[in-house]
C-alpha cells in the first residue's frame, strides 16, 4: 500500500523531513526524561494525584 503511494510522489523530501524531525524530538525528550533526570524534577509532580489540599496531622497517621 505504501509502496504505491510513494511511487507516485514526485518528491519524497517532505515525508523524510517529517520522519527525521519526529525522531529527533523523540530522542531529545527520551534523553531528557531518562538520562538527565533528577529526583527533584519529578518529586513534586509525582505527588500531585495524591494531594487534595488537606494537611494530615501526625495523630491521624496510624502505624
Amino acid at each position: 500500500m505504501f509502496k504505491q503511494y510513494f511511487a507516485n510522489m514526485e518528491s519524497t523530501a517532505m515525508p523524510l523531513i517529517a520522519l527525521w524531525l519526529f525522531l529527533g524530538v523523540f530522542v531529545v525528550v527520551a534523553l531528557r526524561v531518562f538520562v538527565f533526570k533528577t529526583t527533584s524534577d519529578f518529586a513534586t509532580d509525582a505527588q500531585l494525584p495524591l494531594d487534595d489540599g488537606t494537611a494530615i496531622s501526625t495523630r491521624e497517621v496510624k502505624s
